[in-house]
């Protein structure tokens, strides 16, 4: 009976000790889905789907899909060149979120939701 009594003692102790343990497996990053495509011309076309750490920027989103050249501004980073296609003279990079142009700068989109992004090559 001690023996039954000591083996269950052991069993509930080993239980509260796992307990945080357990707790902490659930804890994970929430993630959103952005939908991104650059287009210029015939020099690039690009579409790309990825699961997104939620609260990110969108510039850094960017980045990690393609690579991106910048020019650092008072305003924050640029973009210059997508993918090696830099824009030159009197052309830019123009920032669509969700359809609509942004009138922020990429560092400035935070990412909380599904999101689209299109960076389409434009010209003033």
């Amino acid at each position: 009976m001690k023996l039954n009594l000591k083996i269950f003692a052991v069993f509930l102790f080993s239980c509260f000790l796992l307990q945080p343990g357990l707790s902490l497996a659930d804890n994970h990053v929430e993630t959103i889905q952005l939908s991104l495509v650059i287009s210029s011309a015939d020099e690039i076309n690009l579409t790309a789907v990825k699961q997104v750490e939620k609260g990110l920027n969108s510039f850094e989103a960017i980045s990690q899909l393609v690579i991106v050249g910048s020019k650092d501004t008072s305003y924050g980073p640029q973009i210059m060149s997508l993918g090696g296609i830099e824009a030159i003279g009197n052309t830019y990079w123009a920032l669509y979120v969700d359809g609509k142009m942004s009138m922020v700068g990429a560092q400035d989109v935070i990412l909380m939701s599904d999101t689209f992004i299109r960076l389409n090559m434009e010209a003033f």
